[in-house]
């Protein structure tokens, strides 16, 4: 679906939510996108970029989004991030978004309020550096939820238990995802300043849409490092889930094994007299008590010794 919002001095802004093929063909056919650019905007793998087409002086950006999940933010381990296409050309501001990612367009009703508000009548590119700042926010805000959950899974009694290890798999992967995006959001917001840093670069930038920039770039780099810090922690306790499930295992094999060792005694003893044969004490009544306990004798023999030496 497209709606088109006309802004201030001519400024309109176009927006496209869940776009179907129809409103693909109108976006190449009314609104002159490239077929380039239309593929990136479909394609819900598509990574952060930045491309400026310097001929139709036509700029898209692609920036990955937080999937905020209909609110739930107890759901890990499922699609983080989706790509969010902002472009922009002459008087014209495009926002594309999919159906995980409709509050972009509630974000940008809000700063173009603001904008109206206190009569500031900004440029294409400065709404749009101003939706990306709100944007970052959600990484921060998502990266808090995960820290809630990681610090709840530092929480176990003995040895974890098979949701807390299903839970922590499903966390990893998540930041993994996060970490990409974020990553890859540094490298997009970079582009821009790569083309826009010279006087005789394709993009030109006014004073203010270079602050703007400048202090995005810090904001989406603070996302990244703290993207990367959560990872790290987030493995070092699966490190210790690891170690931890490990020394369990190892304590349950000491433990069969020395019961295995003890449980050999009485088969042992009551085989030599089980033999056809004539043997000692086979013949008098308390023999059959004397073998019990030359049976017993030689387990607790065993398992004083090894708790002398600390080995069980």
């Amino acid at each position: 679906m497209i709606k088109t919002f006309p802004l201030w001095n001519d400024l309109t802004w176009v927006a496209v939510n869940e776009p179907d093929e129809a409103d693909l063909r109108a976006l190449n056919q009314t609104y002159k996108v490239t077929p380039r650019y239309i593929s990136y905007i479909k394609d819900r793998r598509e990574r952060a970029r930045f491309n400026y087409d310097a001929d139709r002086q036509t700029g898209l950006l692609i920036f990955r989004a937080i999937n905020r999940h209909d609110g739930d933010d107890s759901i890990i381990g499922e699609e983080e991030t989706i790509p969010v296409a902002f472009l922009f050309k002459d008087k014209m501001v495009m926002t594309v978004v999919q159906k995980e990612t409709k509050y972009v367009a509630n974000l940008m009703t809000e700063i173009v309020k603001i904008h109206r508000e206190h009569q500031h009548e900004g440029t294409c590119l400065t709404l749009i550096l101003e939706l990306l700042f709100r944007l970052n926010d959600g990484y921060a805000d998502r990266i808090d939820k995960l820290d809630e959950i990681q610090s709840n899974l530092e929480n176990y009694h003995r040895r974890p238990t098979n949701d807390q290890i299903s839970q922590l798999t499903n966390l990893d992967k998540t930041l993994v995802y996060l970490k990409t995006a974020a990553h890859n959001n540094v490298l997009a917001i970079r582009q821009i300043q790569v083309m826009s840093d010279a006087d005789d670069d394709p993009l030109q930038l006014d004073k203010h849409e270079t602050q703007h920039l400048n202090d995005l770039l810090v904001e989406v780099e603070q996302s990244q490092s703290l993207a990367d810090i959560a990872a790290e922690v987030v493995e070092k306790l699966s490190t210790s889930y690891s170690n931890i499930l490990d020394n369990s295992l190892n304590n349950t094999m000491r433990l069969l094994t020395v019961w295995t060792l003890a449980l050999a005694f009485p088969p042992i003893i009551s085989g030599f007299w089980g033999m056809n044969m004539g043997l000692p004490l086979t013949k008098v009544s308390w023999g059959w008590e004397f073998s019990i306990v030359l049976s017993v004798v030689p387990i607790i023999g065993l398992l004083w010794y090894l708790r002398k030496h600390h080995d069980l």
